[in-house]
């Protein structure tokens, strides 16, 4: 795969960030959040977004949240149908968690993992690369991380009982509407919060007409309604130790194909369809409880459903355990160890098939160590992880690996950090997606693995001036035992296979090597902020079988570039900007079943938004929030989906969208 040169020029971002680098010398500049964080013992850097910056904004999902982060790419279309990938691996690789509850099972091929409204979390960070041995289960190739927001996110230190309305409307026909009301009385506290999304069939850029439904500039059958719903009660012992409880809903429904991401509409017939996830989670938080310094523990379950029309239900379920446990030693050194759990199920329908239910129990235990030897810290650790999975072809198989972590961070001055780690982590064999399980015999190969990812990666943090931040990393990954299925005889593809007509095998399939880079630089003097970043990864599967889905586990991505300018006034008190994100052109494979030497050219884009924030009472109880988003109504592709052609059968991104947005706190 090569890369070629930018589709846009970048002098005048280059001349914007030099100028505001040159006039960097104010000692005495506010100090400010950037938005890279590095997390001391960790081999990695998280980009995070708090609640603040998603009230300051029209972002009504995490495409638009995640917009600067270039290591991370979402693919067209609304909701369901947006594809992601992490550095380039594609969502069989990487996952999904929100206060540490997640799954690995899809309902019906991408679908139903990556479900989220932004409204309902106060911070969300990208994780990239193989997780230490504390990151849990199936920490491979990176996640998404979410918590949801608490009361006390949102009540002022004097106040006991609040509310928060929000709406919000675009010119590319959507409109968003939410409430939440929250409040505390001795030690307990909760909150509800609901938030509706309503998004009709969009236009895409200029030039854009739909394929073989009406000619129009409309995308059909991408409108789509969202809900989000949270509630929560807790208790706080004191001020170190706390319990609560928590009920998260997200539903989208509407007017959809069957294969959400395509448009090839006469063989993806549209009906009305309705996704919904719901997670209860019990969480415990605690310090100082004598050897143990710091415990977070829950137990969660999750169920995803997928209703089509008159078709039933398919439901997919996991039920999970966490506890996490730190000790402080002598008051220098942090030792690390915990255990999780996790099983999941599939609940397809069964009728008139010898199929049985999908199952898998994953669990882990670790022991990990921070040793803070200045200027050097080392980071040691140790992880077991056992899977158990059944088929629908009534075979199971089962197996432990033990992975190891090693970290090392070096601060030669109080400004400069430099880092290295190698981590190990496995992924446990997936179940098949449920809407089709009951429809096929899947057995187990008997030598069946789970996949081992190795990442090693170097990087440095420096901080030159008080406001001016440079990070950057160079990594490798390999992958080896990837999982697949493939055909092992008779008819298995498509929905006429039957579970007599032919087997399916959940196998390995050969291994992906991955490298690639990210470079950063974040600044703030007085008003002025800036930003630039760039990454780059070079993902590729080197299958020894036919592959079921090969945009599943890697994708072809150009470099991509982003880059921000805003300046913020005192009086009024407003901010005003710019973000932009660039892609460079790229060659890859594009297709579902297609073979490794189908190739296909991915068009590099630029794509410029511009937006305000306006605080008329000069708080931050009532946010006026205002954007263009793709303002010169550009018509493209994303890299991160099956293919970036407008001959090819994936959704174009939304054209030129004229936000307004209001959120009051009270």
């Amino acid at each position: 795969m090569s890369a070629s040169s930018l589709p846009v020029r970048l002098s005048l971002l280059t001349l914007a960030l030099a100028a505001g680098f040159a006039h960097a010398e104010d000692p005495a500049a506010a100090e400010g959040s950037l938005e890279t964080v590095t997390v001391k013992g960790a081999n990695l850097s998280t980009h995070r977004i708090t609640t603040q910056k998603i009230d300051e904004s029209t972002d009504t999902d995490l495409k638009e949240l995640l917009f600067s982060e270039p290591s991370i790419g979402f693919g067209g279309g609304n909701g369901t149908s947006q594809w992601v990938n992490i550095r380039g691996l594609g969502q069989d690789q990487i996952d999904f968690k929100v206060d540490d509850a997640y799954m690995d099972t899809s309902t019906f091929h991408h679908q139903s993992r990556f479900l989220l409204d932004p409204s309902l979390v106060k911070v969300v960070a990208v994780q990239k690369g193989s997780g230490s041995a504390s990151a849990g289960i199936g920490a491979s190739s990176g996640a998404i991380v979410a918590e949801t927001v608490d009361p006390s996110d949102l009540l002022r230190p004097d106040q006991n009982f609040g509310f928060k309305v929000n709406a919000g409307v675009s010119s590319n026909k959507g409109w968003n509407r939410g409430i939440s009301a929250y409040g505390r009385a001795g030690g307990f506290d909760g909150l509800v919060v609901g938030s509706w999304n309503t998004e009709k069939d969009y236009k895409a850029g200029k030039g854009y007409t739909n394929p073989g439904v009406t000619g129009g500039e409309r995308v059909p059958f991408s409108a789509l309604g969202e809900r989000g719903l949270l509630a929560k009660i807790g208790y706080s012992f004191n001020p170190d130790n706390r319990v609560e409880l928590s009920r998260r809903q997200e539903r989208t429904y509407g007017q959809r194909t069957m294969r959400e991401e395509f448009v090839d509409f006469g063989r993806n017939p549209a009906s009305y369809r309705r996704y919904t996830q719901d997670t209860t989670n019990l969480e415990y938080q605690g310090a100082d409880l004598g050897f143990v310094s710091k415990i977070k523990t829950n137990v969660y379950q999750m169920q995803t459903k997928r209703e089509d029309g008159d078709d039933g239900a398919v439901k997919s379920k996991a039920t999970g355990a966490n506890l996490n446990l730190d000790s402080r030693i002598f008051d220098k050194h942090t030792l690390k160890y915990g255990v999780n759990w996790r099983k999941e199920k599939n609940h397809p329908d069964l009728t008139g098939s010898a199929a049985a239910n999908e199952n898998k129990t994953d669990y882990g235990v670790y022991l990990e160590g921070i040793w803070d030897f200045h200027p050097v810290t080392l980071t040691t650790g140790l992880r077991y992880d056992h899977f158990k999975v059944n088929t629908t072809g009534h075979t199971s198989a089962s197996k432990g690996n033990v992975n190891p972590s090693l970290g090392i961070i070096y601060d030669p001055l109080d400004n400069l950090s430099l880092r290295a780690s190698l981590n190990y982590a496995t992924r446990s064999p997936r179940l098949y997606e449920a809407m089709l399980a009951g429809s096929r015999n899947i057995v187990v190969d008997p030598d069946l693995k789970a996949e081992r990812s190795r990442t090693t990666e170097i990087g440095f943090n420096y901080r030159p001036i008080r406001d001016l931040s440079l990070t950057g990393s160079y990594f490798w990954q390999h992958i080896s035992n990837v999982h697949d299925f493939v055909c092992l005889s008779g008819s298995c593809g498509g929905g006429r296979a039957t579970y007599r007509s032919g087997i399916t095998q959940s196998t390995n399939n050969g291994y992906i090597k991955n490298k690639g880079y990210e470079l950063g630089a974040n600044y703030r003097w007085r008003g002025l902020t800036a930003r630039m970043g760039v990454a780059y990864s070079d993902p590729k599967h080197h299958a020894e079988k036919e592959s079921y889905d090969l945009n599943t586990k890697a994708h072809a991505v150009g470099r991509t570039w982003t880059a921000g300018l805003a300046y913020r006034f005192d009086k009024p008190n407003l901010e005003i900007g710019w973000r932009g994100r660039f892609v460079q052109a790229r060659t890859g494979t594009p297709d579902r079943g297609a073979s490794s030497n189908t190739t296909e050219r991915r068009a590099g884009y630029g794509v410029n938004d511009i937006y305000a924030n306006w605080k008329p009472t000069g708080k931050d109880n009532l946010k006026i929030n205002f954007a263009i988003n793709n303002v010169a109504n550009k018509y493209y592709y994303s890299h991160s989906q099956r293919s970036s052609s407008s001959s090819g059968n994936s959704l174009p991104e939304v054209g030129r969208d004229v936000r307004f947005a209001v959120n009051y706190k009270f």
